[in-house]
C-alpha cells in the first residue's frame, strides 16, 4: 500500500480506465489510514487542480461534518497544499516539468 498503491490509481486514471474522481475515491478509502471519506473527493479534485495551478495556498471547501483545525480554530476550508499533503494525493498531482 501507500505510494505505490496511489501511483497505480494514478496510472488507471492515466489510461482511461476510470475518472480522477473514482481513482482518488477508491485512494481514500483503501489507501488511507484511518480511511478517509469517500465523498472528500470532490475537495481533493480542486486541491489537486489548484496544486497544479500553482495555487498551493487557496483554501477548498470541505464536506459538511468535517473540519479542519489550525492553531485551535476549527473552519471547512483548507489550504489546497495542505489538503493534498493530508491525503496523501501526489501520486495524483501532475507537476510541469521544467
Amino acid at each position: 500500500m501507500g505510494s505505490s498503491q496511489a501511483s497505480g490509481y494514478a496510472e488507471c486514471v492515466g489510461e482511461g480506465l476510470c475518472s480522477l474522481e473514482v481513482a482518488i475515491q477508491a485512494h481514500l478509502q483503501s489507501n488511507c489510514y484511518p480511511p478517509l471519506p469517500a465523498r472528500m473527493a470532490r475537495a481533493c479534485l480542486y486541491a489537486i487542480k489548484n496544486v497544479e495551478m500553482g495555487k498551493e495556498q487557496r483554501r477548498v471547501l470541505l464536506p459538511e461534518g468535517m473540519e479542519y483545525g489550525l492553531g485551535g480554530k476549527a473552519s471547512r476550508l483548507i489550504p489546497s497544499w495542505r489538503l493534498v499533503e493530508a491525503a496523501h494525493l501526489d501520486a495524483f498531482v501532475q507537476y510541469e516539468e521544467v
